[in-house]
């Protein structure tokens, strides 16, 4: 079990041969066997089949002989036998020559079934077994005319001459058959020789056909493999410059290259683009840092000038009575207040600009995020399909394992018939025993089938989790753009009370102006009126502070984001990129 689980998959192909070359021998060895065994019942059946009819003919001879000694004993007795002796000796002769014709009739009859025996001829006279029965016919005539034993009238020696002839001919007929039998035996033999031959010739080539199928099919199954499994590797150490193996065919091998060139591609433009917003990301929070410090000095110099403000409108609250003496220094601080109002104006509406501006850039981070999540989502619904296909693949092999064990079960309890059937169930004892063999050899090829898919599975695992880590990443970088996007939202809503407090205190300071000219005669509520401005320049001032902390905070905002932007820098520079084609001029 250790050399299945961590042997070479072209080394687990090749065992899947070893039954079908134990089979090929045993094919073999039955083939043989079984042929011979064959020749051995053929051979015996022709020399029993020979031997019958061989006996037919010589009972056919010895009835012809007796017939002659019956009709040679009547001719040279004359008187000496009375009529009983000499109606017995017809008797006997007639009987025995009806028997030569019978026993003759009989083996004809027997032999007419055997086609080869048809055109068969003797090797001494070139005749036929039926030409050689018709001369011998033609003589068993002329014997019987030659001479008539009841009336005596006939020629002896003619007789004598006819039944040499005729027994002649009788011989030849059992010698034929035996030579037939001789020459059938040999031609089985041959047959059975030229059989084996042809069996064996037609086995060795069917095995090495098979034998050069799975030589190239286990050589198109490992090198598949090798490449496809350092496609695998280069990936997993974040490699995605080389061109992936694609496999032109349409069985699970292509599938997972495809599938495997898809992921590649799909990782690059991933890779790429999270590269290219990563860049974007960096510098709109950089644009974000720096404006947030420019709204910072800003509102630093605000509050400063709302600090002098409000300590002018103390001053004049207190100096009330000073009212026309201290008028040109109020003028001058009523400039100056209307000059940093403006100044106020201005970089408020570039705040507000580049506020906007960075709120642009938040939506369309916003929108890439969103696109990037779907891209991925899709790469994970491809890669748990990729599992579940696995899973069904250990679902078939289950399947497979469980036809395997019902076929064992099978091949038991055919041994066990074949036992019981006792000496003319060996054979198929022997069959029942190759399956059962092959039911193993086949449970262990489900094992090994099992192993290699576990291993797919742990690594289709391994992907997953990879990839549940990138997910969380991508998550993560979501929260932090919707967090920014609030953030520079709340910013925007600052900066309209700000421009709202600016126009309230421009319109102060216009009243102010308009009221330098008559201050002489409204000298009575020149204090009123100076005790309202301190409390506006105070709120201003308290608004001031608030734009300024909340600066402070997109500030710290904009560094985790760039703090953020270098850690995803840092994990997409670890994956190696081709080069991008150079552009034509």
């Amino acid at each position: 079990m250790h050399f299945l689980r961590n042997g070479k998959v072209a080394t687990k192909l090749w065992l899947i041969l070893i039954p079908t070359f134990i089979m090929t021998i045993f094919f073999l060895f039955q083939i043989s066997f079984q042929s011979k065994k064959i020749n051995n019942l053929t051979r015996k059946t022709y020399y029993d089949e020979v031997y019958v009819n061989t006996r037919l003919i010589l009972n056919a001879e010895r009835s012809f002989y007796q017939a002659m000694l019956a009709e040679r004993t009547l001719a040279l007795s004359g008187s000496r036998l009375d009529e009983e002796g000499r109606k017995a000796l017809l008797r006997e002769y007639n009987f025995k020559k009806g028997k030569v014709l019978e026993e003759i009739d009989k083996a004809l009859a027997n032999l007419r079934n055997n086609p080869m025996l048809v055109d068969f001829k003797f090797s001494g006279p070139k005749y036929t077994l039926y030409e050689l029965n018709d001369i011998f016919r033609s003589g068993f005539k002329e014997w019987e005319e030659a001479y008539d034993p009841e009336t005596g009238i006939g020629d002896l020696k003619a007789k004598e001459e006819a039944f040499d002839y005729a027994i002649d001919y009788l011989n030849y007929m059992t010698d034929i058959l035996e030579e037939f039998s001789v020459h059938c035996t040999n031609a089985i033999e041959k047959s059975v020789s030229v059989t084996i031959i042809q069996s064996t010739i037609f086995i060795l080539v069917l095995f090495l056909v098979m034998l050069s199928f799975a030589v190239i099919i286990i050589n198109y199954l490992r090198n598949n493999i090798l490449k496809l499994t350092d496609d695998m590797n280069a990936l997993a150490m974040n490699n995605l410059a080389f061109e992936p193996h694609i496999i032109d065919s349409k069985d699970e091998l292509g599938d997972l290259s495809r599938s495997i060139s898809i992921l590649i591609y799909s990782l690059r433009g991933i890779v790429a683009k999270l590269s290219h917003y990563a860049d974007s990301l960096a510098n709109a929070s950089s644009i974000m840092i720096r404006n947030s410090n420019d709204v910072s000095a800003s509102m630093n110099e605000i509050s400063k000038n709302m600090e002098d403000v409000a300590s002018g409108a103390a001053q004049q609250a207190e100096d009330s009575r000073q009212l026309v003496e201290e008028i040109a220094i109020l003028g001058d601080a009523v400039n100056k207040g209307r000059l940093s109002s403006n100044e106020l104006s201005q970089a408020s509406l570039q705040i507000k600009a580049a506020s906007e501006e960075g709120l642009k850039s938040v939506n369309h981070l916003e929108e890439i995020t969103l696109k990037n999540e779907n891209s991925f989502q899709s790469i994970f619904n491809s890669i748990n399909t990729t599992h579940a296909n696995a899973g069904k693949i250990v679902n078939a092999s289950s399947l497979i394992s469980a036809i395997v064990q019902r076929t064992k079960l099978l091949a038991l309890n055919a041994a066990i018939e074949a036992a019981r059937a006792g000496e003319s169930g060996r054979g198929f004892a022997v069959v029942a025993d190759e399956i059962r063999q092959l039911s193993e050899q086949s449970e262990k090829s489900i094992k090994i089938i099992q192993a290699v898919i576990e291993e797919l599975k742990s690594s289709i695992n391994s992907i997953m989790e990879q990839s549940n880590i990138l997910k969380g990443a991508v998550s993560a970088q979501t929260a932090s753009v919707n967090d920014t996007k609030d953030k520079y939202i709340a910013i925007v809503r600052t900066l309209n009370k700000i421009n709202m407090e600016i126009a309230n205190l421009d319109s102060v300071i216009k009243n102010i102006e308009s009221s330098r000219f008559t201050v002489m005669s409204i000298g009575s509520r020149v204090s009123s009126i100076s005790q309202e401005y301190a409390a506006s320049t105070q709120q201003t001032s308290a608004t001031t502070v608030e734009v300024s902390n909340t600066m402070s905070s997109i500030n710290n905002i904009g560094r985790k984001l760039d703090s953020f932007v270098l850690e995803l820098k840092e994990l997409i520079d670890k994956f190696e990129l081709p080069p991008e084609p150079a552009e034509l001029e």
